[in-house]
């Protein structure tokens, strides 16, 4: 059987989350399969890198692990993403930088309960060349950009996917030119799209997607709805990076149950965990000024024509209506199962950092 090949991004800000992404990887995967670790690295210090080397070490499994230096400059003219740094674009770099005929990318800010090696092996249908979990926040292209779905002449209603995780066939996206189309989508559409490469994989791919079901890519927000802990998923966390303060609920005491296990605990004495959770506690104050200063805008936009800012703003007022709405009920389940977590078992040994 071929290797597993798993590729991953991360700077030395979002190393604590490829950690634990690499923990859970390697402590689901199928014993009987090697792994194949391919890490685009824009800034990962040597200590850092020694404590991933370390962790594969300690697991004891048969992963090989190359750090990939990328140039995330190359984006410079595209609009900042997550973390206020342009490493998400790099996805859009995996063509050229990797020679390998397909592989699984997967966000340095997820945990795999899964054996990954059951989605590696997915054969795609004919014409598709990218397999994805659709979004859970943003169903379709006109929620990305209805400007950019009208001039390509794409639907609305086209169905948008999450690129969290995907399985991906160099091979086609190299004969498809995939890497250079996207330099000249980010250059034609600049300020236009909201989710930076993945705006250009579900705008360029329309169609060429398969859907993948969606235990492949389940958002924190959606974890933390459900009404017990049932995991076998991949757990990815959409809203905020958990090391960095995360958003409170179960997912969050998840991964830091999840962290302590594998050698890493969560710092929540530092500088960017403490001002998260200040941002947190004044988000949830604001929460019915938002619900009802979404709506009127909504109206202003409606009476003014704009359709798309109409559209958006009544998303976002029935997004805060609706959290107040379930706040009482959501913190009840919460209580109920954080103790829960606590006692919760993973595949991972209890490991310590090494370097």
């Amino acid at each position: 059987m071929e290797p597993v090949v798993v590729a991953l991004s991360s700077n030395e800000r979002y190393f604590p989350g490829l950690y634990c992404a690499v923990a859970s990887v390697l402590s689901y995967l199928n014993p009987a399969r090697k792994v194949d670790l391919r890490v685009l690295d824009d800034g990962i210090s040597q200590a850092s890198r020694d404590a991933l080397s370390g962790l594969i070490s300690q697991l004891g499994r048969p992963a090989r692990l190359e750090f990939v230096t990328v140039d995330a400059s190359v984006f410079a003219k595209a609009a900042l993403g997550p973390g206020r740094s342009h490493m998400t674009y790099c996805r859009i770099l995996l063509p050229q930088l990797l020679d390998v005929p397909r592989l699984i990318y997967v966000d340095s800010d997820l945990l795999v309960f899964r054996d990954l090696s059951e989605l590696f092996d997915l054969p795609l249908s004919r014409g598709k060349v990218l397999a994805a979990v659709p979004d859970s926040e943003t169903p379709t292209l006109g929620d990305d950009s209805r400007t950019i779905a009208d001039a390509m002449n794409l639907p609305h209603v086209g169905s948008y996917f999450n690129a969290g995780v995907m399985l991906l066939d160099l091979d086609e996206l190299r004969m498809r030119n995939f890497t250079n189309r996207s330099f000249e989508f980010f250059n034609e559409w600049q300020g236009c799209y909201r989710f930076h490469d993945q705006s250009a994989l579900n705008f360029l791919l329309h169609r060429e997607i398969e859907e993948l079901p969606e235990h492949w890519n389940r958002a924190s927000w959606q974890f933390d709805a459900q009404n017990n802990n049932e995991l076998n998923c991949v757990l990815h966390y959409t809203g905020s990076a958990p090391w960095l303060g995360g958003t409170p609920g179960p997912a969050q005491v998840l991964f830091e149950r999840f962290a302590l296990n594998a050698g890493l605990e969560v710092d929540r004495q530092s500088a960017d965990f403490k001002k998260s959770r200040r941002q947190q506690l004044f988000r949830s104050a604001l929460a019915p000024v938002r619900a009802v200063g979404f709506r009127l805008l909504a109206l202003f936009h409606r009476i003014a024509g704009r359709k798309e800012k109409c559209a958006a703003y009544q998303k976002a007022g029935h997004y805060w209506f609706t959290y107040i709405r379930k706040w009482p009920a959501r913190r009840r389940l919460h209580r109920q199962r954080v103790p829960e977590i606590a006692r919760m078992k993973f595949n991972v040994p209890i490991l310590s950092v090494t370097a």
